[in-house]
């Protein structure tokens, strides 16, 4: 698509208030995401927590007990566990159809690591990473409706608006493009199957319990330079001068995770076969698209194979259609 020279001196004189805007955006997607470590279980409308289908028929009181559950409550993993259950969200719900409560959490139970059991661990860490995972997937299929709209506006021969225009180009600028083509932009512009985003989360962050995890909410251990904001590896190599990339929060890191699948030149075929399998009306798999991620990690195939195994042993593929709780003043919040 290209824009007229007027129409681009309009936008080099606004673009950067909108850059910055829209960069703001993507650091902080949703109001009901709490500055880290601050979510509580009752917390005013900003970080409410929606019940899911299973918890609105729930009694009254179940929603008072819920309540008790506050910020320190919320740093450890068995109270986070009992304040999950009583709010009635459960994994094997979301598997039959439940919807996915508004939680939110900034960061990780401080004693995650320090849990011995296993299957507890595992399930409050796919709970905690889930909602995250969704609610940046629907903010990324919020702009990827927009693109197919403006599309069939063109091929209808409508004019495109200006904020149109002007937001084609923020678009471009934040998935690394030179120009607004929109069929390029739709390969890009695409959400990432929950199940994949939750198994790489589990594998690069040792199940949340990494330095990296617990100090710097760093769950996809993305690198950043030397000058960056980041934490240097024990284990650095000689002669390099990465740093693994630091956080504010957890939605920051899952947002990073998957702007890089979508931009960075790595991970091109990742894209190519998402868009294929989009072109064949077929739903996403994280373990099919697994394969090609070959390169997200010096292991190579031994790593595709690691995340596959989280995939399957957890039956994690069960979670790629599940969806966040309606987002509106008629949920029934704690």
């Amino acid at each position: 698509m290209t824009t007229r020279k007027f129409d681009r001196i309009i936008l080099c004189f606004i673009g950067g208030a909108v850059l910055a805007t829209a960069t703001a955006s993507i650091v902080s997607p949703n109001s009901g995401l709490t500055v880290a470590p601050r979510v509580s279980f009752d917390s005013a409308r900003a970080e409410a927590i929606p019940l899911n289908q299973n918890a609105r028929s729930s009694a009254s009181g179940g929603i008072e007990s819920a309540s008790r559950y506050d910020i320190e409550s919320l740093r450890k993993v068995q109270d986070l566990a009992q304040g999950f259950k009583e709010i009635g969200y459960n994994l094997d719900g979301v598997r039959d159809d439940a919807l996915v409560p508004r939680v939110f959490l900034a960061e990780l139970p401080h004693d995650l690591n320090e849990t011995a059991e296993v299957s507890l661990k595992k399930t409050v860490f796919f709970k905690m990473m889930l909602p995250l995972i969704l609610n940046e997937n629907e903010r990324i299929l919020a702009d990827r409706n927009r693109l197919h709209q403006i599309k069939i506006s063109m091929a209808l021969g409508a004019k495109i608006e200006a904020r149109d225009r002007l937001w084609l180009a923020v678009l471009a600028e934040r998935y690394k493009l030179k120009d607004e083509n929109i069929d390029v932009l739709l390969r890009r512009v695409d959400i990432v199957p929950p199940s994949l985003a939750m198994a790489q989360a589990a594998e690069e962050s040792g199940w949340g319990t990494s330095r990296f995890a617990r100090t710097a909410n760093a769950l996809y251990g993305q690198w950043t330079t030397s000058d960056g904001k980041g934490i240097i590896p024990e284990d650095r190599p000689e002669g390099m001068d990465h740093k693994v990339r630091a956080f504010d929060n957890l939605a920051q890191s899952v947002s990073a995770y998957m702007r890089n699948l979508n931009t960075h030149r790595a991970y091109r075929e990742f894209r190519k076969h998402r868009k294929s399998i989009r072109g064949k009306g077929q739903a996403l798999n994280g373990s099919v698209l697994a394969e090609n991620l070959t390169r997200y990690s010096e292991r190579g195939k031994k790593y595709v194979d690691s995340v596959r195994a989280i995939i399957n042993v957890n039956q994690l593929l069960g979670l790629d259609d599940a969806q966040l709780v309606k987002d509106d003043a008629d949920d029934q919040s704690v």
